[in-house]
């Protein structure tokens, strides 16, 4: 990166102007954080110099907004933001944004990558008009200025997603601010800007605690899914003492621990974790509409089918797409399954191959919801002790899911071949019977071509 920025300088130096490290970069420099995104304020000719720079490493050159002057190169993995000086000076330019921690700036010169690159004391080139490094020290976020959230509400989840990124804690004051903002700021919001900070918060490895603040202390959840709320006063029930808010949050903060073991975390994809834990946050919403009482016990008969179709109008209101709705919706519907297999009394491996097929590639992903909603229930009605048993039961379900994939990777039996050696003509029956030789291959029942045509022969019999 310093490399490359030593170019910027000479291009700025034969333009006769100046640019600035800010923001984010020069934050995560002086915390020892990996830098991925290099954010630079210029204070002329933007499109220009970022058209330069992307020639000169050979970048990426992407118009962002044109009309305010923001530019991206991008090469190999890492992103160069340009933006156009906001205000007379660099000290103008910081105090307008959004936390202390992010008012912080870098004058680019020959001196300054010097010092960077031999990551020596910067103080001398360090520009702080807010004193944000009092807050990074004291790893607290703190409002620039008193109307920052006014002034952009989407702060109010930046604020929280940058405790739960950086491990830091909101200042008091900061708090008060945040909560002095009117409900109806939040409608200002694009909705694919609030997905963006949701989706960021929930990939922090501890996102929970934090999306339980920014429910707890500021409504922010309710006030956009005002589902929640009912969630705080519906659950109790023969397997339940608590609500289902309070169940699914503690839900949340078991799943981030599971994460952190290698089991699950080698089978969960990382791109996947943020919409995972919005599935588990979301995994019992159907029992909103689904609870009745039944010889005087409630009960949530089908709130996983509930909770599913429901959520479709929630996600596509926060601009999720339709893969990752449907990624989510899928988990809710299915996440109950786990757990009917290990409580069925004659569990057989018909009856798991139903849920492999039913769950698809995403087996895993929903055993884990399960588990995490196994632990939070047992844990929170006094019945640790029966953790253990079901989730060995749910991993050794996802090694068996595994080993059928494996043993189906290759077809023992084509369509042609099948219609060929029992002369079926082409329709419905070649479909279905290839659907019982993979069934048959993935529990084990066939594992040759000579044990399938056997096989078949019985279930074209038995048809007959």
């Amino acid at each position: 990166m310093i490399k490359e920025l030593d170019k910027l300088v000479k291009i700025l130096a034969e333009s006769n102007l100046e640019g600035f490290l800010v923001g984010g970069v020069v934050r995560d420099y002086l915390l020892d954080r990996e830098i991925k995104d290099v954010d630079l304020a210029i204070e002329g000719q933007v499109d220009q110099v970022a058209k330069d720079f992307a020639v000169a490493i050979g970048g990426s050159f992407v118009i962002l907004d044109q009309k305010h002057d923001i530019y991206r190169v991008v090469k190999e993995g890492l992103i160069y933001d340009f933006a156009l000086l906001a205000g007379d000076t660099i000290e103008a330019d910081l105090k307008r944004r959004d936390f202390t921690i992010n008012a912080l700036a870098i004058k680019l010169t020959a001196d300054s990558l010097n010092a960077l690159l031999k990551q020596a004391d910067l103080r001398k080139y360090l520009i702080d008009p807010l004193l944000g490094i009092d807050d990074l020290k004291h790893q607290s976020i703190k409002a620039a200025q008193e109307d920052t959230f006014q002034s952009d509400p989407i702060r109010l989840f930046r604020a929280i997603r940058f405790a739960a990124r950086l491990r830091f804690t909101l200042e008091q004051q900061t708090k008060e601010l945040m909560k002095d903002v009117e409900a109806k700021e939040l409608t200002k919001i694009a909705k694919e800007r609030i997905r963006e900070e949701l989706i960021k918060l929930l990939a922090s490895n501890s996102s929970a605690q934090h999306l339980i603040e920014m429910e707890e202390e500021f409504s922010l959840l309710s006030l956009l899914i005002p589902e929640i709320e009912k969630l705080k006063e519906i659950g109790q029930c023969k397997y339940h003492q608590e609500d289902v808010w309070t169940h699914s949050t503690y839900a949340l903060q078991r799943l981030e621990e599971l994460l952190r073991e290698e089991f699950w975390a080698t089978r969960i994809e990382q791109k996947r974790v943020p919409l995972l834990k919005l599935a588990l946050l979301f995994h019992d919403l159907g029992k909103i509409w689904s609870e009745e009482i039944i010889d005087g016990e409630i009960h949530f008969y089908g709130h996983q089918r509930v909770g599913a179709k429901y959520l479709d109008s929630i996600l596509s209101d926060l601009r999720f797409s339709k893969e990752e709705n449907f990624y989510i919706r899928t988990l809710v519907r299915y996440h109950m399954r786990p757990m009917s297999l290990y409580y069925a009394e004659n569990l057989t491996s018909k009856g798991k191959y139903r849920f492999f097929k039913a769950g698809g590639e995403f087996i895993s992903d929903i055993c884990l919801v399960a588990a995490a909603d196994l632990i939070s229930t047992k844990e929170l009605n006094h019945k640790a002790e029966e953790v253990e048993g079901c989730i060995n039961f749910l991993k050794q379900l996802i090694k068996e899911f595994e080993q059928g994939e494996e043993r189906t990777k290759n077809r023992l039996v084509t369509g042609d071949e099948l219609m060929r050696l029992f002369s079926i003509k082409e329709g419905p029956q070649v479909g279905e019977l290839l659907e019982k030789v993979k069934e048959a291959q993935a529990t084990g029942k066939v594992k040759t071509k000579e044990e399938t045509i056997e096989y078949l022969k019985k279930e074209i019999s038995n048809s007959q």
